[in-house]
């Protein structure tokens, strides 16, 4: 009878453990549901395939347990020998049970927790039962493993334990496998490297006078480049408005050279629109830049401005209409500038959100969408550039077999370095390949940059995906090209032709490092180096830190132009591009200044330089241009008016205090004095006194002035300043 109701106990503690799996199945079910649990398909379907294989453990446990308790019921009575045996066999697997349990406890407190719900052990949380099955005291007891073994006699237990085992001693396991950094001949220069040097014309070295801010930026826009600019201009805007339109006022260059300096200083003091620049409000700020040209003028510039002549053949294609001043720029800035030995070549944009089938997109970018433009830079010079389409070929880049067409236009650019000279050239991953690296060092060039793992020929070995220990450092050599693996917060895998790294501390570089992030597999290593600190100065490999002082020559330029980048709206697509070649010449004027004369120079106020000298060399051509028309007619400049008012906000003329040009002329009749009615203006003395009348006026400024024994409001008027003038206004 006892064995009678061990088995009943036994069949219901069967269909207990049967529907506590099929609650954990729904259980499951409604956990996988949550949005805030999120686990991999991989795990899902091995925990459903887990308890099916528990389902069918049970049903064949319940054919055993059928088939014994028909064997009892017809075997006779157990004898005191058997039972004592039994005992001591259940005993000892009791004992086994226990050691197991524990055992596996303690490999899950190990196991690392993956991501989304934590693992647990089978029964998901529920408290653990010990379940089996016994004839009275001295049945024999068959114990079911509630953890990843599942029993004895299937063959499980070994294959889950295996499984137990924790997953960063199985990713240290990798950095192992890795190959040790190898030994490398790196490629030498046959010339000693080299800093960045100037080469200017030797008036540019007499004095300071003769090397300012504008006359360097006249090296890239000289006077014979503006009068092709203006000549093209008045050509398109003629052919334009043949058919009608605003009346075209002929461009000159001192015009030209006014719009070119209201574009360097609307790109410095940035407002929403054009027009407000000429606003005269109170509510607005006054730019006294916009005396020199109206805003109907400027806009008129804006829209008929042309480089190129329309009646040449050639100017079919975007990029055309941008010569001849695209290629003179590139002329003159390796002109005037030597670079030094490391540069780099990277990819810039130029903003344009327009319709044109030559513009890139790229995302996460701070401009995505664009020109892109291939340049060879050093410490932000542009010595060097490619326009990119992205429907056409250059036709002037050429071909060269085993290499692809980016690296065909990176040589382009690389082959137009200074001979005789060594040169060492860094990009990055979207550039760099173990072909374009072979072929360098064979024509005499060092490279360096980081390069993708699906690049052609990068070393299957060095391609890891699990996480490695901070500062694992491995390499192999691919057709006389290094290739590098390094671990920081992530793997870095390089390409170089002039660095070693197998001599230890010969080949690394004090720097200081920021703390990577912890994660499983690095958290001993980086408590270990850094401890509480955030920052730490440690060695690095010589490639990492050279490639990191070397590959931002183009971020460089990106930066100074993005201060002040000139850009506005146009009509026709390729100006955006004539906009970037301007900042590109101001840059390049900036750097060849601070060489010059140190780094005590501005870039703002090197930009506003350019905008005084500039307007100051418009006005000296207008005034040259009225002498010789006067002594071509023997006339006088400008008849004088008979009568002159003084506004509220009156200005007086810039040039009255230009030196060497002011004589005093008699005249006739007799005229108010100009300086005098100034003066009754700001003493609000119009309707009580009338100003003084003289026949003296100035032959340069045509305006009368007082000259007598009593005042010389001549000699006033031309040396009163305008910061003295607006303090007697207040």
């Amino acid at each position: 009878m006892d064995s009678n109701e061990d088995l009943v106990n036994i069949f219901e503690e069967t269909e207990d453990e049967i529907e506590l799996i099929e609650e954990e199945k729904e259980y499951n079910v409604n956990f996988f549901r949550n949005p805030l649990h999120i686990l991999s398909n991989d795990e899902i379907s091995e925990i459903f395939l887990e308890q099916d294989d528990e389902l069918l453990i049970f049903e064949e446990e319940n054919n055993e347990v059928n088939s014994e308790s028909s064997a009892i019921g017809s075997s006779t009575t157990i004898t005191d020998d058997e039972e004592e045996n039994n005992k001591e066999d259940s005993e000892e697997e009791d004992n086994e049970k226990d050691n197991e349990e524990t055992e596996q406890e303690d490999e899950q407190e190990e196991r690392p927790r993956g991501k989304g719900r934590p693992r647990r052990v089978r029964g998901r949380g529920r408290p653990k039962k010990v379940r089996g099955r016994g004839r009275g005291e001295g049945g024999r007891r068959r114990g079911r493993g509630r953890g990843r073994g599942r029993g004895r006699g299937r063959g499980g237990s070994e294959i889950e334990q295996e499984d137990n085992v924790n997953e960063s001693e199985q990713e240290r396991e990798i950095g192992t496998e890795l190959p040790l950094p190898p030994q490398f001949e790196r490629f030498y220069h046959s010339n000693p490297l080299h800093k960045a040097s100037i080469n200017l014309p030797q008036t540019m070295y007499l004095s300071d006078e003769s090397c300012t801010p504008y006359l360097i930026f006249s090296l890239f826009f000289t006077t014979d480049i503006l009068n092709i600019i203006v000549n093209n201009t008045n050509e398109y805007a003629t052919f334009k408005l043949s058919e009608g339109g605003r009346p075209w006022q002929n461009l000159t260059l001192s015009e030209l050279r006014i719009f070119i300096a209201m574009l360097i200083y609307m790109g410095i003091f940035k407002l929403p629109s054009i027009k407000d620049y000429w606003q005269s409000k109170y509510h607005y700020p006054k730019h006294n830049i916009t005396k020199f040209m109206t805003c109907l003028r400027f806009e008129q510039i804006k829209r008929y401005l042309h480089i190129s002549s329309i009646t040449d053949q050639n100017n079919k294609t975007l990029f055309s209409k941008l010569e001849p001043l695209s290629t003179h720029i590139k002329d003159i800035s390796q002109k005037h500038y030597i670079p030094s030995s490391n540069v780099s070549v990277d990819e810039m944009i130029a903003r344009f959100s327009g319709r044109s089938s030559h513009t890139f997109r790229i995302k996460n970018k701070p401009t995505p969408e664009g020109y892109k433009i291939f340049s060879l830079c050093d410490a932000g010079y542009t010595y060097s550039f490619i326009f990119l389409s992205r429907i056409l070929k250059n036709p002037i880049i050429d071909q060269i077999p085993n290499l692809n067409y980016t690296s065909c236009q990176v040589y382009h650019l690389i082959k137009q370095l200074p001979l005789h000279k060594s040169f060492n050239i860094y990009m990055d991953n979207f550039f760099s390949n173990i072909n374009l690296f072979k072929f360098l060092r064979d024509h005499n060039y060092g490279a360096c940059g980081t390069v993708r793992t699906n690049s052609s020929k990068f070393p299957n070995s060095l391609k890891v995906k699990k996480k490695l220990d901070w500062d694992t450092l491995s390499g192999v050599v691919v057709d006389q090209v290094l290739s590098v693996l390094w671990i920081d917060n992530g793997p870095v895998t390089m390409l170089s032709t002039i660095h070693e790294i197998d001599n230890g501390l010969q080949n690394r570089i004090i720097r200081e490092r920021r703390r990577p992030r912890i994660n499983n597999t690095n958290s001993s290593t980086v408590k270990r180096v850094f401890g509480d600190n955030s920052k730490k100065e440690l060695p690095i490999p010589k490639i990492i830190d050279d490639y990191n002082h070397f590959m931002g020559g183009v971020d460089i330029a990106d930066q100074y132009r993005s201060s002040y980048i000139i850009q506005f709206p146009a009509r026709r697509i390729w100006v955006p591009l004539f906009f970037w070649l301007l900042d590109t010449s101001i840059i390049n004027s900036y750097l060849i200044y601070k060489i010059k004369y140190g780094k005590k120079a501005n870039h703002k106020n090197f930009r506003l330089s350019i905008i005084l000298d500039s307007i100051k060399e418009t006005i000296k051509d207008q005034q040259l241009a009225k002498e010789t028309r006067s002594q071509g007619k023997g006339k006088k400049v400008q008849k004088l008016a008979e009568k002159s008012y003084i506004t509220k906000n009156f200005e007086l003329l810039p040039d009255r205090l230009a030196e060497d040009k002011h004589l005093p002329v008699y005249n006739d009749n007799n005229l108010s004095c100009e300086y005098c009615k100034i003066l009754n203006k700001l003493k609000k003395q119009a309707a009580k006194k009338s100003p003084s009348k003289t026949h003296f006026s100035c032959s340069f400024c045509n305006v009368r002035l007082c000259i007598n024994n009593t005042r010389n409001c001549y000699h006033l008027f031309h040396t009163i300043t305008d910061d003295e003038l607006n303090n007697m206004k207040e």
